[in-house]
């Protein structure tokens, strides 16, 4: 995952004329960064053009000398990242006296050198702009064309969906924030690339950010949504350039803390009794000259000003809530009674049921139990002779209910802490005038530390057992390296090198794994449970469901522990030459990518999962009736009999797998100003993205046409081919000869984009021999199929890992009942056409209006689909017959996105600064991504068909059809200085002066949602819309208009699968409306010193923002709006600025 060779620096141009319009050549340019007094200088051509590259972010003064005329001054010339910025400089002729003239004047808003498309959000937004939990990636969705995912859509506010980082370990480093979940042009959200200080910022598990930098640490950040310069690579959606700050000449910095909580919060209107969130969020900045005083360092003395700059940040975060259950606050646990065999609160007496017995029917009160011979217990009590000893110590364990009756009878206080420590140091050098250079280390812990539904100690018997989902530790960890040398050969050869190394860590550890929460590590082994925790990754809780027809214990254990690690070294160098007219780029790039993984619940999980309940079979329209000899007619009474459970997986403690891959990458790059109007941008991109290999050669690919799994091995490690056709070309325009003030500019680009994307790159390593797995049901025991498994095995006797597979030559039989993973071998490379015509009006002094088309095409796009015998796969046209599941990784899918994108900005002056911008855009898709699941029905995006994926060609989940920002900062102009009372006394500019009013307001299309009949999607029989009735009762579609699906897929199996008339994402989402807002007072402590008191509102009009409805009409809730998004937030803080 990289922007390769993306630097953050900057481009100077222009021409130098006389009066009458001629160019002048020869004339001396100097360019200087005001605060740093790094200088640069260069000589104007002979068509009067000068180009000074790399330069650093930051304010600058050029100065012109040219003989016979006045010496000319131009200031505070803002230069922004990856900027090409046209300075013209017009001269006049000297009168005989040496004279210079001083010119301070806005940099130009509109962009007369390059056709990229993208918004630069400069520091002060970034940091007065109301951002909730800090996450500047927010502040990405003030850009045209780039929208943030609403909740509950795919990727939506930092989740994904089947399989991604919902919920998951991912979502720990950005369990507030949201994490940087972005779609740019419609392109999915891993197709972001993400750059800090010029080196690669990626984190290749789910294609997130690596290093979230601290908002106080952020110099600024570039958003390129559409056509980048071949310099950028890998990225179908937004390059995002972020630059840390340096020090500078004068010693400036930030002391903070910001508290969020209950007080002046709105109360969801569907949980009036949230719990008690807290945050708070506190650090520090500062950064300036390195210098070392005589007085007190004597010979070792050192005045760096001019020269050696650093800069630190720290940034720390606290969130808690005391004690809360969530809006279902209650679980399930097993009642005195029931713990000493006595399921006589079972009998409904008032129904009589008939049960189907081993010796024949039997009519008996409903919630009867039975012995093995069909025999019912006297009063539904079972002897303790016949108890399991392990099924008694399971149910003993549980904590005693808090509240009466038998379902929903505990109360849950879980508690939950986030701990988040971040920091940034960096020091910059100025080696000479021609060799500067920069070194940062970033480091962030982010752990989250979430309290077991059943706390420790509140087991009758002391065997605390894990339960409930995410419990335990999680963490997500992350460490930069970063430097940087620019050297300046002459005033046209530069050349600029960038080395980064980063590392990722995101893992949980369930209760007992590592000590977690301070439980027993062998606490199956306690439980009389044997063969379960017998390996270092088998610690804790094997994963129990206990299901009965009216109720369900508590779920206990987990899969296992999560553990995933990227190391990333990236190494990339740009030369620079500047000839005439022309500004050449050379470059190239090369980073290897290092992943450790171990997943412990994949594969069935290391220590098993075992269910007791529906999977037995007698389970009949909410009665257990048909009672077999493996049946007691209660899963309760099962597990203390110690009966077989009705399902049971298991898979090997294999890994951690060792993954590595390469990415090279060349280009080539020709910004050309043919005349004083017209600039052309041309560039060439090559890019190489080898198939991830294993350390110890632990993967094997199944192979379809042999029906085998091909193993790799040492002289044979690639399963897959390397696409080596990725040549992506660029060209675009930028004219602006219109007006001779060049106010107006047409743009437009094309290019195309290479992309990787992340889903199914460790699929190989799950296959046989290093990934076996057996999943068993009651009727499999004892047979071929689950030949290591007794007929009646019980928890007393335990069960084995899956049967060790050992490979003696290059390929293996596929196991009995295994599911297979597949990558196509012949897999193309990701990429996306880019395309965009821009027309910019600067109309009045600050005051910028643009209009563009936007298009864009993705080919290639990976999905990953299952082409077995359990696929929607008719017979005669199943692609893999004799296998269940084959889960294959294909780069098969294809979006289409076409948009209206305008923009009015107003840059920063008389205190106010606004952006607002207004898009309408069409998303198309037949897939979602990797992500999306293997099947359909809510929360699963799976093909129809997997043969046929165009079947599902439609709305895509990212489309959003209208979206209005509007952003803006305002030093209001009352007060000392000001407009309006300057010269008031200072006791009353403490109350009217200093006000600051901050804001970001979004207002889009709800998003496009499908509807589910369980799994496929229904037939529509008539009208959606729902009535008056069925609106006051919260429905957003009538269910009434909607049946069954009734289309075969497959004419040749009418009573195969089937799918319904109603198409894909065929209905929207209500409007979304985020009303974000800031009000500071800023109170000025000494000429450099001010501290700003701050109130920040979010969703501050409550305005009720509602997900997709249920989407399963399956059940009575199907068309119905069940959860809403954030009610609003308030923050207060406290912020020193010096």
């Amino acid at each position: 995952m990289s922007a390769l060779a993306q630097t953050n620096k900057g481009t100077i141009v222009g021409t130098v004329k006389d009066a009458g319009g001629a160019v002048v050549s020869g004339a001396q340019v100097e360019i200087a960064n005001i605060d740093t007094g790094q200088t640069k200088n260069t000589i104007s051509s002979e068509d009067g053009t000068y180009q000074i590259p790399l330069l650093d972010p930051g304010n600058y003064r050029i100065t012109v000398k040219a003989q016979g005329f006045k010496s000319l001054i131009r200031d505070k010339v803002l230069l922004q990242t990856n900027d090409r910025l046209a300075i013209d400089i017009d001269l006049q002729v000297a009168s005989g006296v040496a004279e210079t003239i001083t010119i301070t004047a806005e940099t130009p808003l509109v962009e007369t050198e390059s056709s990229v498309r993208g918004d630069v959000i400069q520091g002060r937004q970034v940091t007065d702009l109301p951002l909730a939990q800090r996450n500047f990636t927010l502040l990405a969705g003030i850009t045209p064309g780039v929208t943030r995912p609403v909740v509950g859509v795919l990727g939506g506010g930092g989740n994904f969906t089947s399989g991604g980082p919902g919920n998951s370990t991912e979502s720990t480093r950005f369990r507030e924030s949201g994490g940087s979940v972005i779609s740019a042009n419609g392109a999915r959200v891993t197709s972001n690339n993400f750059t800090l200080d010029g080196v690669d910022n990626n984190e290749t598990q789910f294609g997130q950010i690596a290093i979230f930098p601290d908002v106080d640490a952020i110099k600024e950040f570039k958003v390129e949504a559409s056509v980048p310069s071949a310099e950028s690579g890998r990225a179908g959606g937004a390059v995002i350039s972020t630059t840390i700050k340096s020090g500078t000449n004068q010693l400036h910095g930030t002391l903070r803390e910001f508290y969020q909580g209950q007080f002046g919060s709105a109360r969801p209107t569907n949980n009036p009794n949230p719990p008690n969130y807290v945050t708070h969020n506190f650090g520090a900045t500062v950064g300036g000259p390195i210098r070392l005083p005589k007085k007190y360092f004597g010979p070792v003395a050192y005045d760096g000003r001019d020269k050696s700059f650093f800069f630190f940040s720290y940034n720390g975060q606290r969130n808690g809530t005391p004690a809360f259950g969530g809006e279902f606050p209650f679980v399930t646990v097993p009642t005195v009674k029931m713990r000493t065999g006595d399921f006589s609160e079972f009998l409904d007496r008032t129904q009589t049921v008939t049960f189907n017995t081993v010796r024949g029917p039997v009519q008996a009160p409903k919630g009867t139990i039975f012995d093995r011979n069909g025999n019912p217990f006297l009063n539904n009590q079972i002897p303790s002779t016949l108890f399991s000893a392990a099924g008694g110590n399971l149910l003993r364990s549980y904590p005693l209910p808090t509240q009466a009756g038998f379902v929903n009878n505990y109360r849950r206080n879980r508690s939950e802490r986030i701990n988040v420590d971040s920091y940034d140091v960096k020091g910059d050098q100025r080696f000479s005038d021609n060799n500067m250079g920069f070194i940062r280390y970033s480091q962030a812990k982010n752990a989250r530390i979430r309290d077991n539904n059943f706390p420790k100690g509140s087991s009758p018997t002391g065997n605390d057992m894990a339960s409930g989902f995410g419990a335990g530790n999680e963490f997500g960890n992350a460490r930069q390296v970063a430097l940087g040398d620019t050297h300046t050969f002459s005033p046209s050869v530069v050349n600029d090198m960038r080395f980064g190394y980063s590392r990722v860590e995101i893992g949980i550890n369930n209760p007992g794994i590592n000590g977690a929460l301070g439980f027993d590590a062998n606490i199956s082994q306690k439980l009389g449970i044997p063969n379960i925790n017998v390996c270092g990754t088998c610690e804790g809780t094997v994963l129990i469901g206990v299901v009965d027809p009216d109720t369900s214990l508590e779920f206990v254990g987990d899969g296992g522990p999560f553990y995933f690690k990227s190391n990333n070294f990236h190494f990339t160098d740009t030369l620079t030459v500047v000839r005439g007219n022309h500004l050449f780029k050379a470059g190239g790039d090369f980073r290897l990518r290092q992943n450790t993984n171990f997943d412990g619940g994949r594969n069935g999980g290391i220590k098993g999962n075992v269910q007791w309940g529906t999977s037995v079979g007698g389970f009949v329209s909410g009665n257990y009736t048909n009672i077999g000899p493996d049946d007691s007619g209660s899963a309760y009474a099962n597990v203390l009999l110690g009966y077989a459970p009705g399902f049971l997986t298991r898979g090997t403690p294999g890994g951690p797998y060792l993954l590595s891959n390469k990415e090279v990458a060349f280009f080539l790059q020709d910004d050309w100003k043919v005349n004083k109007d017209l600039t052309i941008n041309i560039g060439l991109r090559y890019d190489v993205y080898t198939q991830p290999t294993e350390r110890y050669n632990r993967q094997s690919n199944f192979d379809p046409s042999s029906g085998k799994l091909n193993l790799a091995f040492e002289n044979d490690r690639d399963l897959a081919k390397t696409d080596l056709n990725n040549f992506a070309p660029r060209i675009g325009f930028a004219y602006s000869g219109f007006k001779s003030d060049k106010k107006v500019v047409l743009r437009g680009g094309y290019g195309i984009m290479n992309t990787l994307d992340v889903s199914g790159r460790q699929a190989l390593t799950a296959n046989a021999p290093n990934g076996a797995n057996y999943s068993c049901n009651l009727q499999q025991y004892g047979t071929p199929a689950c030949p290591t498994l007794p007929r009646r095995f019980n928890l007393d006797t335990g069960y084995p890992f899956a049967p060790e597979i050992r490979a003696t030559g290059t390929t293996l039989a596929v196991p009995g009942g295994s599911t297979v993973y597949y990558v196509n071998p012949n897999n193309k490379t990701s990429y996306f056409h880019q395309y965009n015509l821009t027309l910019q009006y600067e109309f009045a002094p600050s005051w910028m209006a643009e209009m563009a088309y936007v298009g864009s095409l993705g080919r290639n796009l990976l999905v990953v689909r299952n082409i077995g015998d359990d696929s929607n796969n008719g017979p005669g046209s199943r692609q893999i017959r004799g296998i269940g599941q084959v889960v294959t990784t294909d780069n098969i899918a294809r979006s289409n996105y076409n948009a209206l994108q305008t923009k009015l900005t107003k840059r920063l002056s008389y205190g106010l600064s606004v952006l607002t911008t207004y898009t309408w855009s069409h998303g198309l898709d037949n897939s979602p991504g990797g992500f999306a699941g293997l099947s359909q029905g809510p929360n699963r995006y799976g093909f129809t068909n997997p043969n046929r994926p165009d079947l599902d060609y439609g709305n895509s989940d990212l489309d959003v059809r209208h979206r209005w920002t509007f952003s803006s900062t305002w030093d209001l102009p009352f007060g000392r200085k000001q407009r309006f009372g300057s010269s008031i006394p200072y006791a009353a500019d403490l109350v009217l002066g200093g006000w600051q009013f901050n804001n970001v307001v979004t207002i889009q299309s709800g998003p496009a949602y499908s509807l589910f009949w369980g799994g496929p999607r229904p037939d529509l029989i008539g009208d959606p819309t729902p009535s008056s009735a069925q609106k006051a009762q919260g429905f957003s579609v009538n269910p009434n208009a909607f049946r069954a699906p009734t289309t075969p897929i497959f004419t040749n199996d009418p009573n195969g699968p089937k799918f319904g008339t109603l198409g894909r994402n065929t209905f929207r989402g209500s409007r979304q409306e985020f009303w974000d807002v800031g009000m500071f007072k800023n109170f000025k402590l000494w000429e450099s010193g001010t501290l700003q008191a701050r109130v920040q509102a979010y969703n501050v009009l409550n305005h009720i923002n509602k997900f997709a409805p249920n989407t399963d009409l399956t059940g009575n809730n199907g068309g119905k709006d069940t959860s809403l998004q954030r009610a609003r937030q308030l923050e207060f803080a406290l912020k020193l600025i010096f």
